[in-house]
């Protein structure tokens, strides 16, 4: 007789087989989710450093711009809303739709307005455990992580 077919034995070892490779692959796909997410601070960080850079030229002095949001959602998304005459409305940036970071941007110092540099400053928590990921940028350089690359 010919029998064809597979035996219990090897169906067993290719589902082993197959575990193995999902739990290798889960996490690191977890990790890449989160890194996408992340992504959104650099990229609008160097949108506000143009947009400062722009003022500049027209104003000869930067301004600054209150946290907005006022703290990192976690990991629901939030309206960007800017507001009133000092924040980025006056630096003519918004984000397009809703984010998961928190921005700022501040004078020398730590003042309103300055003529020669400012500072600006992205939160997100993108993972929701409390710790923040902190990307800045300024004048001179582009945007740069703070926090350590395994914080979300």
């Amino acid at each position: 007789m010919n029998r064809k077919g597979f035996t219990l034995i090897e169906l067993m070892i290719v589902v082993a087989i197959i575990g193995i490779l999902a739990a290798i692959a889960i996490p690191n796909f977890l990790a890449m989710q989160l890194r996408a997410k992340r992504a959104e601070l650099p990229s609008n960080l160097d949108g506000i450093r143009t947009a400062e850079k722009a003022y500049q030229a027209e104003w000869d002095s930067f301004t600054s711009a209150i946290a907005t949001p006022a703290t990192p959602s976690g990991r629901a998304q939030t309206t960007f809303a800017a507001g009133g005459y000092t924040s980025f409305d006056m630096l003519g940036w918004v984000a397009d739709g809703k984010v998961r970071g928190s921005y700022s941007v501040s004078g020398s110092g730590g003042a309103a307005f300055s003529a020669d540099a400012f500072t600006a400053t992205g939160l997100a928590d993108v993972d929701g455990d409390g710790t923040n990921s902190t990307y800045t940028c300024n004048r001179t350089e582009k945007s740069s992580m703070l926090s350590a690359n395994n914080v979300y």
